[in-house]
């Protein structure tokens, strides 16, 4: 099998130094972002964190960088194959190490006790409209529960709070989100951030990682044992996300 792109040494050793530091403290001060149930998060092995997904995936860079900056893992990230489509924005997200959402290149990074993060809503999560806040976008996506199960790790769920309030999408445009990427579900947002640019809000945002569902002694080649994972993981976060829904309809 071909060994899966490392995120850039560089980049890794940056983050080791004092201005690293001081960069990971700002992206996560300037959303006054923490995490919560820390000690779920292994310290060396390999675990999958599954998470509910914001507008731009921004929310990823702010789990991000708490985890490198607090807990020394530096995490990979799965995103959207067609992400590596559009020049400059390729060669960026493979600098920090992420790589298109394929079963195999997760199951080997997971077996090498790497930090594995994915989010199964993908595109229709992170591009939803604010009145779809925290609704999980997932439909039957069942992918990442079989990839753990396959590499014999837990599924570490994180609840994103905060991050839906970063923009107030209102629409998705019909043209160009299709063009370039090719199909409807790459429909680009209408809406705006900070003092209507699109800057973020500075919404406060706080990761809750939740107890480990454990995947060993289950069979990845098992339908009810994916079922089961999947539904679990789904539930979780489910679970967490209704309160949020409430908190956000009150802030209309």
């Amino acid at each position: 099998m071909k060994s899966t792109p490392a995120p850039s040494e560089g980049l890794k050793k940056f983050f080791g130094t004092r201005a690293g530091h001081v960069s990971l403290s700002a992206i996560a001060g300037y959303f006054h972002a923490t995490l919560e149930g820390g000690e779920n998060i292994p310290r060396a092995s390999g675990a999958l964190i599954v998470s509910n997904h914001a507008l731009f995936a921004l929310d990823a860079a702010v789990l991000g960088a708490i985890l490198i900056r607090d807990y020394g893992r530096f995490p990979r990230f799965l995103a959207d194959r067609n992400l590596w489509r559009i020049p400059a924005l390729r060669e960026l997200i493979t600098a920090i190490g992420a790589l298109p959402g394929e079963p195999r290149a997760a199951e080997e990074l997971l077996r090498q006790g790497e930090l594995v993060i994915v989010y199964p809503g993908g595109v229709d999560d992170s591009l939803k409209l604010s009145s779809q806040r925290y609704q999980l976008q997932w439909k039957k996506r069942a992918g990442f529960a079989r990839v753990a199960l396959a590499a014999q790790v837990p599924i570490i769920p994180v609840v994103g709070y905060g991050i839906d309030e970063m923009y107030t999408v209102l629409a998705r445009e019909h043209l160009i989100g299709r063009r370039i990427l090719g199909g409807t579900r790459y429909d680009l947002p209408i809406g705006f951030g900070a003092f209507g640019t699109i800057l973020p809000r500075r919404s406060v945002q706080t990761y809750l990682a939740l107890p480990p569902i454990e995947t060993r002694g289950l069979d990845p080649d098992s339908r009810d044992d994916i079922e089961r994972i999947r539904a679990a993981t789904y539930e979780a976060l489910e679970s967490r996300l209704r309160d949020a829904r409430e908190s956000a309809a009150h802030v209309k």
